[in-house]
């Protein structure tokens, strides 16, 4: 039994780095990466996250971005709760370019009121940002930098729904609107909670683009996983693909839904560097 428990009772910080050569001569940017909270789920703690936003600290990021998925949701009456202390949770995380979030699947889930109009504001938002969250829904923005974008989209499984013989999403996403928002050429780094939208992402300035979702597959057995709720399947369960010329990191995140179990995955940190070539 212990073997099975420990990858959810400890976590680790995954390091990936980048070098594009659509990043030019700017200087490296390190980004800490939180995601998939699913704050009332054990074993996720007040206790835990502190250790968390402690180690986020040491790893002295320039930007912290989470990307969504703040409690478990199931409809259980406890879930508002769950999302106002899981945004709780993550205050106080800060970095020099600043802390953004984007919404998740979740995070419209457990908000009946945005179900029932098929539209936000969704009451996560206001929490995150009471956290001290700046937040990015089919937006973008300087980072505190004037030579890269920063943009963000909501959810692309937003609005519930089901049909006679399976279940069905519809996204409230919108990347042509966020991209409007960042003119010229300069490079742009993407939050997207689920990362079905990276084979479709036409824009060459997309360098790199963040997402979380999958769990890293939740269970994983041979180091692959043997499921994922992706449009693509397991394609891009967790890690880091390129594919022309574009990059995409996938973190495996920290908590966990349905059941309060990973098997084969450790909850993470995800800290990624990216830079241009150095050669």
């Amino acid at each position: 039994m212990g073997s099975v428990l420990a990858p959810m009772t400890r976590f680790h910080v995954q390091r990936w780095r980048i070098e594009s050569p659509l990043w030019g001569r700017r200087a490296m940017l390190r980004i800490a990466i939180l995601s998939d909270i699913h704050w009332g789920f054990a074993p996720m703690s007040a206790a835990r996250m502190e250790a968390v936003k402690r180690r986020v600290a040491a790893l002295c990021p320039d930007l912290v971005v989470f990307l969504g998925d703040l409690a478990g949701g199931h409809g259980k009456p406890r879930v508002q709760a769950n999302v106002a202390a899981g945004a709780e949770a993550l205050k106080g995380l800060s970095a020099p370019l600043g802390a953004f979030a984007v919404l998740g699947n979740h995070d419209w889930h457990d908000d009946p009121a945005a179900q029932a109009r098929k539209a936000g504001p969704v009451a996560a938002q206001a929490h995150l940002e009471a956290a001290g969250f700046t937040f990015l829904e089919n937006q973008a923005q300087r980072p505190g930098r004037d030579d890269i974008w920063l943009a963000g989209i909501t959810s692309q499984q937003a609005i519930k729904g089901r049909s006679w013989w399976r279940k069905e999403r519809a996204g409230r996403d919108d990347l042509e609107a966020a991209l409007r928002q960042a003119p010229g050429d300069d490079p742009i780094v993407l939050l997207a909670h689920e990362p079905d939208i990276f084979p479709d992402i036409a824009d060459p300035r997309v360098v790199l683009t963040l997402s979380g979702h999958t769990h890293a597959g939740q269970l994983r057995l041979f180091g692959r996983a043997l499921y994922a709720p992706s449009r693509h399947g397991t394609r891009y369960a967790y890690g880091h693909f390129e594919e022309r010329g574009r990059h995409l990191v996938v973190s495996a995140g920290l908590g966990a839904s349905s059941i309060p179990l990973r098997i084969g995955t450790v909850p993470e940190i995800t800290l990624v560097e990216i830079a241009g070539p150095s050669t």
